[in-house]
């Protein structure tokens, strides 16, 4: 072939697959926008309160030993 068809034909085939590439990424910002933003945090510890709070109920009354 002539070289400059093949250069036509390279410079074709380039614009293609970047057309594609570009679907690819729009279908896929669209896919996240649905989703919502994933974000990747670090595992948290449990945030241990300063005082205990009581309790609210009141204690049980103390059983009362009997005499037999």
């Amino acid at each position: 072939m002539h070289p400059q068809i093949i250069a036509l034909a390279a410079a074709e085939h380039v614009k293609d697959m970047q057309a594609e590439a570009n679907r690819g990424r729009r279908a896929r910002e669209a896919r996240r926008a649905r989703r919502g933003v994933i974000v990747i945090t670090a595992a948290q510890r449990p945030v241990r309160p300063t005082a205990q709070v009581p309790c609210p109920q009141p204690p049980c009354p103390q059983p009362v030993a009997r005499a037999a």
